[in-house]
């Protein structure tokens, strides 16, 4: 049965303490980013001794079973800490981690904490893509820039499983500078078939016409040309049939 564990720098007992309350996180957060299921906050920390800005992360659970399973798992928090390091290792633009916290009660996860880097003002690439003011060469760029991100994760042999547009966060001191984010449920992979990769993408959403004709300023066409130009043509037919999929699953659920 798996056991409480903090790796980290230190932090203070009253921090510490702390953080294992969602309420106080709120009540002290200088920004939050997210409320439910998990708690995502901008926190000033004496971490190591030194106070820093820090992105703290307080899990909840997404469903009424994985309570009752969680002795038999790793948290969510541990499994983004060693996603986190596994893409930071083949060099791919992830958040650093600073510390995780899991703390059991019987096996049983009662608290579940990831703290990472603050990479400074950021927003995500859903609300710069959608913003009507920004012109479309800066949402192209940004686009191939997310491209480059996910191709480069499926090259390293890692499955996102959720490649939303929310998951990518732009600098606002520079939309050429773009984070990736939520790790939770990555999956590294020995083998990767072309659906495997085109399932990966489809939830991004990035064109109102989820390619099911040809139009100018598509930015579906440049993500995959920046994807992977050579094989173009292979991945805009199989890209196409796993988005129909999943909008058929959208409507089913």
């Amino acid at each position: 049965m798996k056991k409480s564990s903090y790796i980290g720098p230190s932090i203070s007992r009253y921090q510490f303490e702390g953080l294992k309350n969602k309420g106080w996180i709120v009540e002290y957060a200088k920004e939050i980013y997210k409320r439910r299921p998990n708690i995502v906050a901008l926190m000033e920390l004496d971490i190591g001794g030194r106070f820093q800005k820090v992105v703290v992360k307080s899990f909840g659970w997404r469903d009424a079973k994985s309570p009752f399973i969680s002795p038999f798992k790793k948290s969510r928090a541990e499994m983004a800490w060693d996603a986190t390091h596994l893409l930071l290792d083949v060099g791919l633009p992830v958040p650093k981690p600073v510390a995780v916290y899991t703390a059991r009660q019987a096996g049983f996860i009662d608290h579940n904490l990831f703290i990472t880097e603050y990479i400074g003002k950021h927003q995500k690439s859903s609300r710069f893509l959608e913003n009507e003011i920004v012109d479309f060469a800066h949402k192209r760029d940004v686009v191939m820039k997310i491209a480059e991100i996910v191709s480069a994760t499926h090259k390293a042999g890692f499955l996102h499983h959720d490649f939303v547009k929310d998951n990518f966060l732009i600098s606002d001191v520079n939309h050429h500078s773009v984070f990736l984010v939520d790790l939770t449920i990555i999956e590294q992979k020995k083998k990767m078939t072309i659906e495997d990769r085109m399932e990966d993408i489809a939830k991004l959403d990035l064109c109102k016409c989820n390619l099911d004709h040809d139009h100018e300023d598509c930015l579906w066409l440049y993500f995959i040309l920046s994807y992977d130009s050579d094989n173009a043509q292979n991945i805009l037919i199989q890209l196409k049939k796993s988005i129909q999929k999943h909008q058929k699953k959208q409507k089913i659920s």
